[in-house]
């Protein structure tokens, strides 16, 4: 931190979300901290928009700025204090002194999203197989993945709600009920524990694979919002957040990449697309505890159902 003066100290934004970074550029707005972690802080405007105020070890997400600082623990930042929005900074006032973000130099993200409708019906299942090959051989159990046979029983309890409510979504949405899909979605949101439960992450799956072109998953997008507006406190502000971004294409980094390998892998053998999406995959794979891998089993399964719902099956 570099200090401006007694009670000030000024950190950069590296970078943040293009959306994000428009709506800061009307002064006047303010918000509250939320809560506050070793490498996040999030915000809570005055109109209900959840903010992520991330360390520079972080990937680029929507609603998040990365900042160039090791980590939130020496801030003194609490929750419910005054957060204050202005053009090209943030202001967070603190007990030990302000603490102002500089957002004018920091790169714009905004996610390029790919097309399902280049990717034949035979390569969607190459890459199925691909991602579920890795998927299995370095996925974390016990959110989507089932969990040791000695998981404690809560845990397994749990496990069991989960599966039970992946069958019930993949019934639903095969046969294009929407009735059975809305039960199917409340059954799992909020399902799991965590910031993100697991039920939350495996919906983000198909939620982003649904606002993609070319894609027969509209009808699912279409009852996963609904419900959501039905029901927000059904979940975390977070997972909602997420959830909500998912349905217009806009997720975490490193997902998109993800979904760019897949479509640069079109026309390859199972064995050369399980190489080029190794990497990114993992990189997917290591957010959160068990979030990266229940967000992957929820792509798989929004790839199957695509597949599915062709007609191609």
């Amino acid at each position: 931190m570099t200090s401006t003066r007694c009670d000030a100290a000024v950190l950069r934004a590296r970078s943040a979300d293009a959306v994000l970074l428009d709506r800061l550029g009307t002064p006047g707005a303010d918000g509250r901290v939320d809560t506050v972690f070793r490498h996040v802080i999030n915000v809570l405007t005055s109109d209900g928009q959840l903010i992520a105020l991330a360390s520079r070890s972080n990937g680029d997400a929507p609603w998040t700025l990365v900042v160039d600082v090791e980590d939130w623990s020496g801030s003194a930042v609490e929750a419910g204090q005054v957060v204050r929005f202005g053009a090209g900074s943030i202001l967070l006032p603190a007990p030990a002194g302000d603490l102002r973000i500089d957002t004018r130099a920091a790169r714009r993200w905004n996610p390029i999203p790919v097309s399902l409708g280049r990717l034949g019906d035979d390569h969607l299942a190459v890459a199925s197989r691909a991602l579920g090959h890795l998927l299995r051989s370095h996925g974390v159990p016990g959110g989507m993945l089932a969990g040791p046979p000695d998981a404690p029983p809560m845990d397994a309890a749990v496990g069991r709600a989960l599966a039970a409510g992946r069958d019930a979504f993949v019934h639903a949405v095969r046969l294009q009920d929407d009735e059975g899909t809305r039960r199917a979605v409340l059954g799992l949101l909020g399902l799991g524990p965590g910031l993100t439960p697991a039920g939350d992450d495996f919906l983000t799956g198909p939620a982003l694979l649904s606002a993609l072109t070319g894609t027969r998953l509209r009808p699912f997008a279409r009852t996963l919002a609904a419900v959501l507006g039905d029901h927000p406190g059904r979940t975390t502000l977070l997972s909602l957040t997420t959830l909500r971004e998912a349905l217009a294409g806009r997720v975490r980094d490193p997902w998109p990449a993800v979904l760019h390998a897949l479509a640069a892998t079109a026309g390859r053998g199972e064995a050369q697309v399980t190489e080029t999406l190794r990497n990114p995959v993992r990189r997917a794979l290591a957010i959160g505890h068990t979030s990266g891998t229940d967000t992957l089993s929820g792509l798989l399964t929004g790839l199957h159902l695509e597949r599915e719902l062709r007609g191609s099956l």
